[in-house]
């Protein structure tokens, strides 16, 4: 038999049972579905996270911790014996250590890791006051913010702010423009929750950050977070050269330098963390996420393979003397074994194609839905985000499951005795 022939004989004999051939795919189709659309959302909520820490951590910023293990270090490992404390207990960085990290080939500046704490905020021209989590940052690191109004504060600006979008909207402001020029009082208490004594500080907007950053941050200058954390510590001396803290930021030159300059940081006993290192740890989880999410749907396609086992050996066994004739007519054995996987090919193909499709469509629905909905204070936000090669993939994966599962009826029909298959009735 030509090749040809085998393909068109095949494709024949699946219409001969359409109910049959119908429910066999509709089995494949489900699975697929599962796959395609459940990894979709997986890569959409990979894409979401990168795309928030892309617009949050600058790529030329290392993060520097005065111990030689960060916390990711320590996250990956089991309990370890300390044979030199030097290495392993945390100690405060000194200021010759900072001097040491500044005179290192790449390095801009180098900045303390400034925890703030405050009760809450009060909006200009309003008793009411709100939650805030306050970050200290460089004016480089607010950089990486895309602004909806007004501009960044400079690295020797005192009493300036940036503001999340939300914060219009939880202070009922405009969410225009006006919003620059307007001030906040930050309300900072006491680390000793039986002090009730507090303090105001006070900043002026100069900067909106744009929606698309979903978060409700409040981005203030270093030398005022020093203050705050100062006064809510009760302690003047905090980042300042005689207490430098336990953590830095490194700014390099760019980002083509940031390997080198945390690997001459990690050379001095320190560890470093680079922003490319955190992306390969949230795309490494989101890798094993999108693996658990998908088996859902291999195990639908596990129970599809059996349908179509089951459907082949049917198929078999109501040829049975169709087989026994176009062996009588020279069909070889590899002629009726590819018959019967191409038939079993086909069921796959056209349950992954199908499947991808409603996958797609269903994923574009819940994104739609979404943006309307549940989804609304994350603008921009897709929940499924079906990449071009997952179609081909879904595809080629139920393709090569049904061929898997038409080897068994395939080699049945391949060791009929053509003699006896005449025979059948």
């Amino acid at each position: 038999m030509r090749l040809n022939d085998i393909f068109s004989t095949a494709f024949t004999n699946l219409s001969r049972r359409k109910l049959r051939t119908v429910l066999t795919i509709l089995a494949v189709v489900i699975g697929a579905t599962l796959i395609g659309l459940l990894v979709s959302i997986g890569a959409g909520l990979q894409g979401f996270i990168v795309g928030q820490f892309g617009q949050m951590v600058p790529q030329n910023q290392i993060t520097v911790s005065s111990t030689r293990t960060t916390f990711f270090d320590r996250q990956n490992t089991g309990p370890t014996e300390i044979t030199k404390t030097e290495t392993t207990v945390a100690t405060p960085f000194t200021t010759a250590d900072i001097a040491r990290i500044k005179s290192i080939s790449g390095v801009i500046r180098v900045d303390y890791v400034v925890n703030v704490n405050a009760r809450y905020v009060k909006p200009e021209g309003s008793e009411k006051i709100y939650t805030i989590d306050p970050t200290a940052a460089p004016a480089y690191e607010t950089r990486v913010r895309p602004l909806f109004a007004g501009n960044y504060y400079a690295d020797d600006a005192t009493g300036q702010a940036l503001i999340a979008y939300n914060y219009l909207k939880a202070f009922g402001w405009k969410q225009d423009a006006s919003a620059i020029g307007k001030k906040i009082t930050i309300t900072v208490g006491k680390s000793n929750a039986y002090n009730r004594e507090t303090q105001d500080f006070t900043f002026t907007i100069v900067g909106v950050i744009d929606p698309t950053v979903s978060n409700a941050e409040v981005l203030i200058p270093v030398n005022d977070g020093i203050q705050m954390a100062r006064y809510y510590q009760s302690n003047d001396s905090l980042y300042s050269d005689a207490q430098p803290g336990f953590a830095l930021k490194v700014e390099a030159t760019d980002k083509t330098q940031v390997d080198a300059v945390a690997k001459a940081i990690t050379d001095l006993g320190f560890g470093a963390i680079t922003p490319l290192q955190i992306l390969d740890r949230i795309n490494s989880i989101f890798s094993v996420i999108k693996i658990a999410l998908s088996a859902f749907g291999i195990i639908a396609l596990v129970v599809a393979s059996i349908g179509i086992i089951n459907t082949l050996l049917m198929a078999v066994h109501e040829r049975t003397k169709e087989i026994g004739i176009m062996k009588a007519v020279g069909a070889t054995k590899n002629n009726i074994r590819l018959l019967f996987t191409l038939e079993g090919g086909a069921l796959g193909f056209a349950g992954g194609v199908i499947g991808c499709l409603i996958a797609f469509l269903l994923g574009q629905a819940l994104n739609f839905i979404g943006a309307r909905t549940f989804l609304s204070s994350f603008p921009g936000f897709k929940l499924s985000a079906f990449q071009v090669w997952l179609a081909p993939a879904v595809i080629a994966l139920t393709t090569a499951v049904a061929l898997l599962a038409g080897l068994y009826p395939a080699n049945q029909a391949a060791k009929l005795d053509p003699v006896e298959s005449l025979r059948y009735e």
